[in-house]
């Protein structure tokens, strides 16, 4: 064992005394070590996969012998799955000179002060990312169960629960390192942020407004209701998809469908917000096993959304007046 596999099998085995679960991601990457496939490629060769699919969740583990075990040979990463330990960690990220999401120039660490303002915001554990991002680590209270959101706290803030996990340090990535900023105990997440998350907020995310219609012609479908029987059936099989995607085509599955829906957000047959926290959701599970992260995933959704703004759609696949 060298000293790099060293360094991280110990502060595995520091974070599973925390009460943390742990499991291995593929040396310098975000990738999920175990298992080496997805569910629907699953042919249950795998001993854990003998009586169903075992995803990276449920292998994720506080036992030592299995820590050890799984850090003896190669310089894995360290992946904590945040719902079995009760945590909820605020991914504060900075902007992209790439993402034209980020409008005002500000980072996830504006956005947070802005939305902390007075409020209580105690201190706790706290790992720096590679790209700039800080990860705030914070106990969940035991009645409550948080998800993933992506942006439902402000631009450019995600969060990571039940379903999702952290990279942590000392974990390298891309040649570059986590590290942690405050070795502290991990503080609980204050109640209105847990009421905040129970109750989807979000900071606006501004896009161009639909080209104007003249009032004497009315939307297809306004009398007849098959302007929402159409929007419905577009939503639910547009979030079909990108839930469904398989590697590879994740990231265009999900442009695609953000230009399909904005054409109707366009159409006046649907709101963005709604649209909005459709895809979002859709994305979950890709988010959680670290196929795009959510702030990735809110970029695409905007730039989909735009294209598709553009191109107002009704129930007869006319362009909208």
């Amino acid at each position: 064992m060298n000293d790099t596999t060293g360094a991280l099998v110990t502060a595995a085995l520091d974070y599973a005394k925390h009460g943390w679960f742990v499991f291995p991601l593929v040396p310098n990457t975000k990738r999920p070590a175990c298992p080496a496939h997805t569910a629907d490629r699953c042919d249950r060769s795998d001993p854990w996969c003998r009586h169903g699919h075992t995803s990276w969740e449920q292998r994720a583990t506080q036992n030592p012998d299995r820590i050890r075990r799984a850090w003896s040979n190669r310089p894995y990463g360290i992946g904590i799955a945040c719902g079995p330990s009760r945590l909820l960690v605020i991914d504060t990220d900075v902007p992209k000179s790439d993402r034209p999401s980020n409008s005002s120039g500000r980072s996830g660490e504006d956005v947070l002060a802005e939305l902390v303002g007075d409020k209580p915001f105690p201190d706790t554990y706290t790992v720096s990312t590679p790209s700039g991002g800080i990860h705030r680590y914070y106990r969940t209270p035991r009645q409550a169960h948080l998800g993933n959101t992506a942006s439902r706290l402000g631009e450019l803030i995600d969060t990571r629960g039940h379903g999702g996990y952290v990279v942590t340090a000392p974990t390298v990535v891309d040649f570059r390192p986590y590290r942690v900023l405050r070795d502290r105990p991990c503080a609980e997440l204050p109640a209105w942020l847990v009421h905040m998350l129970n109750n989807p907020h979000r900071i606006p995310h501004p896009l161009p407004s639909p080209p104007p219609r003249p009032e004497s012609r009315p939307r297809i479908g306004a009398a007849t209701g098959l302007g929402e029987r159409y929007a419905i059936a577009a939503l639910a099989g547009e979030t079909a998809r990108v839930r469904t995607a398989l590697p590879g085509t994740r990231n265009r599955t999900l442009f695609s469908a953000a230009i399909a829906l904005g054409q109707l957000v366009a159409g006046g047959l649907i709101d963005e917000a709604t649209v909005r926290d459709h895809l979002h959701s859709a994305c979950t599970k890709h988010v959680g096993i670290g196929a795009f992260t959510a702030t990735e995933a809110d970029a695409t959704i905007s730039s989909g959304l735009r294209r598709g703004l553009a191109e107002p759609r009704t129930p007869a696949g006319r362009s909208a007046p």
